[in-house]
């Protein structure tokens, strides 16, 4: 089995998971490491045993022979390394958000298709729960879809570095965390046609860290309402003024309700249809008739981000988010920020092609008695 070399082009704590991740996994490694400063490249080197370490991400690439690199830079500088990559014709795994700008994003999309790259925008979706769930988005259960609900919402980042700092983040709640509920509803759902949003800086003297006081510029309250084919709304949070970390998804049905981590379940489905079968019975939200799938949970196939891009490399397979799909998250988002200086629907231009492509009779609530 050939050995897949990979370089990595950010030295931050987010680029450590990747590695450990690579670890565990026979026939790939990391090979380079790359940093703005080297210094920084060469102490994440000798931390996991990598030969190699560059100040400039595009001599790493013409020197190394590698099979694909990873991003994990803050997210203003995501672009100009991914481009240069697949202009090399690298595969590459990029950390959300795909780029701070939805032109970059398109281009980095234009850019994979035309080299026949493998592009791996993050967020990666396909956990057992989110398999599961898709199981259960059935009209015997739920019935015709009427709506959603999903956010990710937390106390605020606990580091003062960057995050805070729009001139170096270009977006706050909105590109770093926005982007996992819209991912995973559209992943959900398929395709949705338009967005409108209220984004604002609720916080902007804000305490960090071990007690530090730093002075944000960067969105930290948002709400979206995107709109579906069918008329369906989904109402989309990311806040950062929580005393806790809420990261929940709900789709509503006519006749039942699906609810990804919500209560402390992993996964519920409500019904007032069939029951569900094998899944236990419980009580979630103080009602009846609520079923956890456990055994269809653990019948998905589990696999780290970087053991699915290796996937993918090794396959020719693009992502079961393919670029596409993520392009077009993301045109939801910088969407977001337009209707919210707009204050106007901002009518979306992308779409994909869902990999768990849902019967349109299910968004049908029009044309019959429901």
């Amino acid at each position: 089995m050939k050995t897949i070399k990979l370089g990595m082009i950010g030295s931050g704590h987010v680029s450590n998971r990747y590695f450990e991740q690579a670890a565990q996994m026979e026939g790939v490694r990391f090979v380079a490491t790359c940093a703005k400063h080297k210094d920084n490249a060469a102490k994440k080197a000798a931390a996991y045993g990598i030969p190699n370490w560059y100040d400039d991400y595009r001599v790493m690439m013409d020197t190394e022979e590698l099979d694909g690199v990873v991003v994990t830079t803050p997210h203003s500088m995501h672009a100009e390394p991914v481009l240069a990559a697949l202009e090399r014709g690298l595969n590459v795994l990029n950390e959300k958000p795909m780029a701070t700008s939805f032109e970059d994003c398109q281009r980095m999309t234009a850019l994979a298709e035309e080299k026949n790259a493998i592009f791996m925008s993050l967020p990666f979706d396909w956990n057992p729960v989110f398999l599961a769930a898709c199981e259960y988005i059935d009209e015997r259960y739920i019935g015709k879809i009427t709506g959603a609900e999903a956010q990710l919402s937390l106390p605020g980042p606990w580091r003062d570095n960057w995050y805070y700092n729009k001139s170096i983040a270009h977006g706050g709640a909105v590109l770093d965390c926005l982007v996992y509920p819209v991912s995973r509803l559209v992943g959900l759902l398929g395709p949705a046609v338009s967005v409108m949003a209220e984004v604002n800086t609720l916080i902007p003297y804000r305490i960090v860290g071990e007690g530090k006081k730093v002075r944000s510029n960067v969105d930290d309250n948002v709400t979206l309402i995107v709109q579906f084919a069918g008329g369906q709304h989904a109402v989309i949070r990311s806040l950062w003024g929580l005393s806790y970390k809420q990261n929940n998804t709900i789709i509503y049905g006519r006749k039942g309700t699906l609810a990804l981590n919500d209560s402390g379940f992993p996964l519920v489905i409500h019904t007032t249809g069939e029951p569900v079968p094998g899944a236990e019975q419980v009580t979630w939200r103080g009602l009846e008739s609520c079923y956890t799938p456990l055994e269809s949970i653990h019948k998905q196939k589990k696999e780290s981000v970087i053991s699915h891009f290796v996937h993918c490399l090794r396959s020719g397979e693009q992502p079961a988010q393919s670029c596409r799909q993520q392009l077009h998250v993301h045109e939801i988002l910088f969407g977001a920020y337009q209707s919210a200086e707009s204050g106007q629907r901002y009518s979306l231009t992308t779409t994909f092609p869902p990999r768990s492509a849902l019967d349109p009779s299910l968004f049908d609530t029009r044309t019959g008695y429901v």
